[in-house]
């Protein structure tokens, strides 16, 4: 059918190599839930739903990303490949057209996603050298973080491990500077640490929690990378179970503890300025330039963001090309093992934003996040139903029990909670003021996809019926 032809596993020049070690990807899936919306989403619902809704909110939204994890976690380990859940989909569900939506719906979020944190990182740079216009700081940094992925992918994980370790320093140093705050508030004033408010404890209805929570699982959004890298990672059968594992404790610590500080001392009806609440608490404590360090944070969040996203929409249209999704000149690699072909194209459909030399770099910035914000929840839910399918394929003898490296516990409640939850929030969040617009950029995107869909099956009136010859015969 026209381009759309599976490439074989052993063709000559379409294997990334798997360079990856046990530092990056552990320092990936912290860095992952670690971005630019916890340093300065956190402030708008903190302001929507009050402290004690706020901690409720992460809590859920990290419970959810902690079962979609063990989910990917059972399928990386059984079936390591750089297109992870898209791969999976093909595997696993009961027709190719769920894989060629979420694949191409999750690249174009990636890639709005990178334009969006091109944005972001122009605008930060931008407050350092005011006379250099936005769009040229989109361009370096695009052009810089292409030739970093270009290089190899341990290039790449090196600079995540770095960009992720000055992430995880600010967290750290954050708890530290908001426990004395805690300390110096409640040994010098009559001031009681609670988490009501002077209109309750929901100020505006329990339910406001699943409106905001949009902002708060879009926080957690790209841990599900380590899925991608896992394709790239030496040992992943035996690196992936540990980082597993780990995640729960990570969340405790940099995510509840850090929420629980900020929740306790920061005024929930502080007006929203697009400051980081970050920056009021080391202020408040005495901190010098804590505006200038959490820019420099928030900077390097961005940064990180943009990397990841090359690498994530890269990986995505490679195993797509693999599997017949898409034109196959995008499963080629070069001498150093990485899909270069898709790191251009991908790069070159991101300079959009060098739209912000004709328009508000914030409202672009804005406009790309909405067209993305449904996506991630949807891929979750498509992790979850994939891992589903596993268990049940293997308790009917389609596959060994062997094959189970890693084995997610509770089978079935983890991934039917897990996508009844994201379904929540993609249904929740319709009801949030950006919700119409959410809806209405991705149900253009899911129409467009859909339509191609049907074009390239018409082309020669055959079906796309790739995923079958991975599925293996009934015993």
């Amino acid at each position: 059918m026209g381009y759309i032809q599976e490439v074989p596993d052993s063709q000559e020049g379409t294997k990334l190599r798997r360079t990856l070690k046990k530092r990056h990807l552990l320092m990936m899936s912290l860095g992952g839930t670690i971005g630019t919306r916890l340093f300065i989403g956190i402030a708008e619902p903190l302001h929507s739903v009050g402290p004690l809704g706020t901690l409720l909110a992460y809590l859920i939204a990290g419970g959810i990303m902690m079962m979609t994890m063990m989910c990917l976690g059972e399928l990386s380990c059984a079936f390591p490949h750089s297109g992870s859940f898209q791969h999976y989909a093909l595997k696993f569900l009961p027709h190719p057209i769920w894989s060629y939506t979420i694949g191409w719906l999750y690249w174009l979020s990636w890639v709005f996603s990178l334009a969006a944190d091109l944005t972001a990182a122009g605008l930060i740079a931008h407050q350092f050298i005011p006379h250099i216009p936005v769009y040229y700081f989109c361009l370096g940094i695009l052009l810089l973080l292409t030739a970093v992925n270009l290089l190899s992918a341990k290039i790449f994980g090196e600079c995540e491990y770095w960009f992720s370790a000055i992430k995880v320093f600010a967290i750290i140093l954050f708890i530290l500077v908001g426990l004395y705050l805690i300390f110096q508030m409640y040994s010098s004033t009559p001031w009681q640490p609670t988490l009501k408010t002077a209109d309750g404890w929901f100020p505006h209805g329990q339910w406001s929690i699943f409106i905001c929570m949009t902002i708060v699982v879009y926080s957690f959004q790209g841990v599900e990378l380590v899925g991608n890298a896992a394709g790239e990672t030496e040992s992943p059968q035996t690196v992936l179970p540990k980082v597993i594992k780990g995640i729960g404790i990570r969340i405790i610590l940099f995510y509840v503890l850090a929420i629980s500080i900020l929740a306790l001392v920061y005024p929930y009806d502080h007006p929203i300025l697009g400051v980081s609440p970050f920056v009021w608490v080391f202020e408040r404590a005495g901190l010098p330039n804590a505006g200038t360090f959490m820019t420099i944070v928030i900077l390097s969040a961005a940064l990180s963001a943009a990397n990841s996203a090359i690498y994530a929409s890269s990986r995505m249209l490679w195993s797509m090309a693999k599997d017949g999704f898409a034109p196959k000149m995008f499963a080629r690699v070069n001498t150093q093992g990485v899909p270069a072909r898709g790191i251009l194209f991908t790069a070159a459909i991101a300079l959009v934003s060098l739209l912000t030399k004709y328009i508000s770099a914030q409202t672009l910035y804005l406009y790309l996040i909405s067209s993305t914000g449904q996506v991630g929840c949807l891929a979750w839910m498509v992790i979850a139903w994939c891992q589903y399918q596993f268990r049940m394929q293997v308790k009917a003898g389609r596959y060994s029990a062997e094959s189970i490296k890693y084995k997610s516990p509770f089978f079935p409640w983890i991934a039917w909670i897990s996508i009844i939850l994201n379904a929540a929030v993609i249904i929740g969040t319709w009801c949030s003021p950006q919700g119409i617009s959410m809806l209405i950029a991705e149900g253009g995107l899911l129409v467009a996809i859909l339509a191609s869909y049907r074009w390239m099956n018409r082309q020669d009136g055959e079906s796309l019926e790739a995923g079958r010859i991975y599925r293996p015969a009934k015993k």
